[in-house]
């Protein structure tokens, strides 16, 4: 990977293009116009779309400005990696044909740059979300997969419109923030201790650098309130709003 690694997640790009989303979506391409004039590598971690199936060869137009931002950093010499997160998981080859250098279904582990860096969506790893654990193994299942496309992308995405009008406006995680530093804190200790140096966690639109010694827990934010991006130079780690970069 080249130097300097842009880290962004829980983008959430909605399927209903008011005023709000084309603000949103117009600071994060001015983002990506930064990270053009300086080069480097581009990591997703989840959730960038806040909903994603592929219907055959279909896809949803009204993403149409957002795919052509990420393939104009890919012609640009932009890698871009990018890990499913709950929202976008169902990727069947999309991505890979027009924008990102590599999908991944599980977690990133960046073994370069004297550390060991793990980038993971994070969703399903509070103690208490043992019901979603179980309800994610099924949306993951063949069969549902199966079964839901076989919907086609007239219904599937009138389902997708009423997830995203339902995502855009929350900060659910707010409430149980106590929790969620205590068991992803917990988490990471444990890949610490397995030689991983910097653990990066999306999902829980926390924002926020944790050190511990020689090793860090980091809280990717989102781009519904924080609107942030987390930067590597190869030395040093920090992070920014949009209009901080």
């Amino acid at each position: 990977m080249k130097l300097p690694l842009y880290f962004i997640s829980d983008s959430h790009m909605g399927m209903v293009l008011n005023k709000d989303e084309s603000k949103r979506r117009e600071k994060l391409f001015s983002i990506f116009n930064k990270i053009t004039e300086s080069g480097g590598t581009l990591i997703i971690g989840g959730d960038f779309f806040d909903f994603w199936f592929e219907f055959g060869k279909k896809t949803p137009e009204i993403y149409q400005n957002v795919f052509d931002a990420l393939s104009k950093l890919k012609d640009k010499g932009v890698d871009i990696h990018y890990v499913a997160g709950n929202h976008d998981y169902w990727n069947f080859g999309y991505f890979e044909s027009t924008f990102v250098k590599s999908f991944y279904k599980n977690d990133l582990l960046i073994d370069n740059f004297n550390s060991k860096i793990l980038v993971t969506h994070g969703d399903g790893l509070l103690k208490s979300d043992v019901g979603y654990r179980a309800l994610k193994k099924v949306l993951r299942n063949r069969i549902f997969i199966f079964f839901f496309k076989l919907l086609g992308e007239k219904i599937g995405y009138k389902i997708g419109k009423k997830v995203s009008h339902t995502s855009q406006g929350y900060n659910h995680f707010d409430d149980n923030v106590e929790e969620i530093k205590r068991d992803i804190s917990e988490y990471a200790e444990k890949k610490w201790s397995e030689g991983i140096d910097v653990v990066l966690v999306g999902h829980y639109h926390q924002k926020e650098i944790i050190v511990k010694g020689s090793k860090l827990l980091i809280f990717l934010g989102d781009w519904l309130k924080h609107y942030s991006i987390t930067k590597f130079d190869g030395k040093e780690w920090t992070q920014f709003s949009w209009n901080e970069l």
